[in-house]
């Protein structure tokens, strides 16, 4: 039994108090999840989605868009619909996803993660379930997974 616990000993190395590196802590002013969408994206007032919406709308260009630009948005519009005031997103099986902006996204991540149907899933289900309750937004994936790395459950 000595010869155990001698073979143990040596296996296991305690580190000195000179190697341990303590952890760094600081309180926040708001709750985590509250930070994960950056608001400041839409500072201008207008949803990310605007260019979209003018161009499906109008067909009016961005100021300052290039012929490349201009050709990246007409590709990208294809998959895009417009009911009165509201986008919608086709996907590929032509099913419709309503454009929510920044202010909707968060609280629909809100509810979907921590409300009556939050299971505090992590993003990609997430992403999935927000989509099968119809909602779009193009960033929505990286969204997802980065409110739930923040998700103290």
């Amino acid at each position: 039994m000595a010869d155990a616990s001698a073979t143990l000993a040596s296996m296991i190395r305690a580190n000195r108090q000179e190697d341990m590196k303590p952890i760094q802590m600081s309180i926040c002013d708001a709750p985590a999840h509250c930070c994960n969408i950056d608001e400041e994206e839409e500072r201008d007032d207008h949803p990310w989605y605007q260019d979209i919406l003018r161009y499906v709308k109008n067909r009016v260009y961005p100021d300052q868009a290039t012929e490349n630009d201009k050709r990246t948005l007409r590709r990208l519009v294809i998959d895009y619909i417009l009911d009165g005031e509201i986008l919608y997103k086709r996907k590929k099986d032509q099913i419709l996803l309503k454009c929510v902006n920044a202010v909707e996204a968060k609280k629909i991540l809100e509810e979907v993660h921590e409300g009556i149907c939050g299971t505090h899933a992590n993003g990609f289900t997430m992403a999935r379930q927000i989509m099968r309750f119809g909602y779009y937004w193009s960033t929505m994936e990286g969204y997802c997974i980065n409110y739930a790395k923040k998700c103290h459950k």
